[in-house]
């Protein structure tokens, strides 16, 4: 199959095949490399480096009485013979898996085939993608290249297009989710409207890793070790603060380098994340991918006044593994302020200020107190005071309310936490009650969303109060729904 590489966005247009970069295998394949590199090594140092070390230090006599040199002159030879037989067919794998290395694109699929022996073939239908991120690791960014992570709804439906030029991948994004057949075939996608959202200074981001709750049992284990070698009085005993001490370290620079250069943007209304200090990841993600948000704040945070806010969105990334970031990580720390500008970009309808205030009600004020903020009260519930033995310290402020077509799930004393659940994602609702709680005549409300870090469950509810809650958010997430779907086919009626 004779194909070019792809070298512009606009050749993709015809449904032609073409190759990725050349580097393509060397990239993917390197931990492969690296290992062959290090057999090598660690055979050159057990037959020559380590016994001319022996040697040369008298630890270890001649074996015929011709010293150092003519241990390393024997094993020049076959030293070089293997480095060449290595180089080779490294070279010629790697060729090889360039060569079958495939991607093309017509109105309907994206398709990418790969592999030497183990041939595989993916496709993404590209009417069911939903968004493509922009993948740059530290080796690939430090050559110019990046790889797509092109999302697609269903399982296993995900397609990577690794490597490319970064140019070249950034307009590839963007022919992709063109609609297909409403562009002439020399014309050129108009330029995006980039807006400069929030960021997140690196400062603030290591101070909210310092005052957190997991330096609050780091600090604890370290008391705790630190307490046990000056009791023991051993020298081995402090191997323990030590382990403790260097694993805060990694924690710390893991989360650094990882999230680090955390950068909001918005493009014509959908919500681009950056992260990353090394190896960057970029992702568009539309509000209508956005399934759950959630608002929490650790009580070491309470008296900053910082918020962290998180999202259950409706694919995960094509690569499956977890080097990708998810990006379910949205904002990792904002004061209140960049935490209300955040909701309103994923949450188009709280972009009110009344919206906000009730957000804010909920987060700040017992339940007692919502109906004063100009909330109804067939608008909202909050746990029973019997829920006291259930939640002791959060029974005053958990509850749910609906506001603007969003239904808002309050829990969490010690570390805040609101769900905000638009009435047309609920995928469905319930009403649960354990041994516990039907002691109690108390249940469990939940909407179900799909898989994420956000909870989107109350406890402690009254048993009436919960069915009660289950009729009102059912009978609105039907009209809900409805009228959703009545939009969307106005869309595709033509005029």
């Amino acid at each position: 199959m004779t194909a070019a590489v792809l070298r512009s966005a606009a050749d993709l247009r015809g449904g032609e095949w073409f190759r990725l970069h050349p580097l393509t295998p060397l990239l993917q394949g390197g931990v492969v490399l690296v290992g062959l590199l290090g057999a090598g090594f660690a055979a050159l140092w057990e037959t020559v480096i380590l016994r001319a070390i022996l040697q040369f230090a008298g630890v270890e006599d001649d074996d015929e009485g011709g010293g150092i040199a003519f241990l390393i002159a024997d094993s020049l030879a076959l030293i070089f013979l293997g480095a060449v037989v290595v180089v080779v067919v490294s070279a010629l794998v790697f060729w090889l898996q360039w060569r079958v290395h495939l991607v093309r694109m017509d109105d309907d699929v994206l398709e990418v085939k790969k592999g030497i022996l183990a041939k595989s073939s993916r496709r993404a239908r590209r009417d069911r993608i939903n968004t493509i991120g922009v993948r740059r690791p530290l080796i690939p960014r430090l050559l110019g290249l990046a790889k797509l992570d092109i999302q697609a709804a269903g399982n296993d439906a995900n397609v990577v297009l690794a490597y490319l030029p970064y140019s070249v991948a950034t307009a590839v994004r963007r022919e992709i989710l063109q609609t297909p057949g409403h562009r002439d075939d020399d014309s050129e996608p108009e330029p995006q409207v980039i807006t400069r959202e929030l960021e997140v200074s690196l400062f603030r981001y290591l101070a909210s890793l310092v005052v957190s709750v997991e330096t609050v049992f780091f600090g604890a284990a370290f008391i705790a070790v630190l307490v046990g070698a000056l009791t023991a009085g051993e020298l081995a005993a402090w191997l323990g603060p030590i382990a403790v001490v260097f694993g805060y370290v990694v924690y710390l620079a893991d989360r650094f380098l990882r999230v680090g250069n955390f950068v909001i943007d918005s493009i014509e209304g959908d919500v681009r994340v950056s992260l990353g200090l090394l190896s960057t990841s970029v992702e568009t993600i539309p509000p209508a991918r956005i399934h759950a948000l959630q608002i929490s704040q650790p009580w070491p945070w309470k008296f900053l006044g910082w918020w962290r806010v998180d999202a259950n969105l409706a694919s995960s990334p094509g690569s499956a593994n977890k080097k990708t970031p998810a990006h379910t990580l949205l904002l990792p720390v904002a004061t209140t302020r960049e935490m209300a500008r955040m909701v309103e970009l994923c949450v188009p309808s709280l972009r009110d200020e009344s919206a906000m205030a009730q957000v804010t009600t909920l987060l700040q004020q017992p339940h007692a107190q919502w109906a004063e903020a100009g909330m109804e009260d067939e608008s909202h519930v909050g746990a029973s005071r019997r829920a006291r033995f259930r939640i002791p310290l959060s029974y005053g402020v958990t509850g749910s309310a609906v506001i603007r077509g969003v239904v808002a799930l309050r829990s969490g004393r010690w570390i805040t936490k609101l769900a905000l659940v638009p009435l047309a994602r609920i995928q469905s609702s319930s009403v649960s009650q354990g041994p516990w709680h039907r002691a109690l005549g108390l249940s469990v409300f939940a909407v179900e969303s799909v898989e994420g870090p956000v909870s989107t469950r109350v406890v402690g509810l009254d048993t009436k109060d919960a069915w009660r809650w289950w009729d009102t958010v059912h009978a609105l997430t039907v009209g809900a729904i409805g009228d959703t779907t009545t939009t969307r086919r106005r869309r595709r009626t033509p005029a």
